[in-house]
């Protein structure tokens, strides 16, 4: 009677803990802002918010990927820290219950890679290029910071901050479910180390933060605008049908050319006449980017774009 009573109490407690989790994972699963969309075959985007960071989003405010294998998933950028990573495996355990096994950093943005601690204890291995990792090791405890700041709380949950035990110069090629996947590094852009994903076969191109869709990019104290140009210009090369950019909805590269590369370039252009003409910094913000008013966030983040080009600019 005893040993019945304790194991059925056993078996109350695992379930109990089960259900929890259960519920914990469909909480992250429902409340992260994140929208898993299929693409083709065994390949999914998960898109989030194109506004900030914010304690709601978990600083998850970018998009993301996986591609179901026959034994384990690969997924593409493992989002901003801890209970971040817990929200993208919640929103693909509803597609599959198979393992993340592989997880690709595109770049060096705090949603691309701090989550990667958390797919490592189980297992996955991380893969960048050598410059995302030079990143992420420079720049990891001023993005814990500024998460904290935001989210309002620690984004690693007690774990350390794991750059990739995979890594490559310029490119990468890995089968991962029966698809040859090609990772490439053409140089700095958005990041010093943002890198693309294609799969040939199927004609599908992530971007990670070298396009953005629907909002205005950032050009940040790590970008480089000039080469961002010229690294677009490689990977419009590809003869990708459908687009995953590292922000907006799924697209084109001749959209995302309209809202990134000829963006860049129009900023470009507008600082080089400025400095040209004697322009003081001051005045920076007279540099006329009105023609991408239109996407969002552009109030907030355009006269910066201008600044740190213009400090770019002064020096080439």
């Amino acid at each position: 009677m005893e040993n019945r009573l304790r194991n059925g109490s056993l078996v109350i407690l695992l379930g109990v803990g089960l259900s929890m989790a259960c519920l914990s994972q469909t909480a992250l699963a429902n409340n992260a802002s994140l929208t898993t969309q299929h693409i083709s075959g065994p390949v999914y985007a998960i898109i989030g918010e194109t506004g900030n960071r914010s304690a709601e989003n978990l600083g998850n405010n970018a998009n993301f990927g996986f591609i179901v294998g026959n034994t384990g998933v690969l997924l593409i950028d493992s989002g901003a820290g801890t209970e971040a990573a817990q929200a993208i495996e919640a929103k693909i355990l509803q597609t599959t219950s198979l393992p993340i096994t592989v997880v690709i950093n595109t770049g060096g943005q705090d949603h691309r890679w701090l989550g990667n601690a958390y797919f490592a204890q189980q297992g996955a291995r991380i893969i960048a290029s050598n410059a995302a990792v030079a990143d992420h090791d420079q720049r990891a405890g001023d993005q814990i910071q500024g998460l904290t700041a935001t989210t309002g709380q620690d984004p690693m949950q007690n774990l350390e901050p794991m750059t990739a035990d995979v890594t490559f110069d310029q490119t990468y090629t890995l089968n991962h479910g029966g698809l040859e996947i090609h990772i490439t590094h053409q140089g700095a852009a958005h990041t010093p180390g943002d890198s693309w994903v294609y799969i040939p076969v199927l004609k599908i191109l992530f971007t990670g933060d070298i396009a953005y869709g629907d909002r205005m990019l950032g050009v940040i104290e790590v970008s480089d605008s000039l080469s961002w140009v010229e690294v677009f210009e490689e990977m419009s090369q590809l003869p990708a049908q459908q687009v995953i950019p590292g922000h907006g909805a799924v697209s084109t590269l001749t959209k995302l050319e309209e809202q990134t590369y000829n963006y860049l370039i129009h900023l470009r252009q507008g600082v080089g006449e400025f400095l040209d003409n004697d322009g003081d910094l001051i005045d920076i913000r007279t540099v006329d980017q009105s023609a991408f008013s239109h996407l969002l966030n552009y109030e907030g983040i355009a006269p910066g774009n201008a600044l740190r080009v213009y400090e770019q600019m002064e020096w080439e």
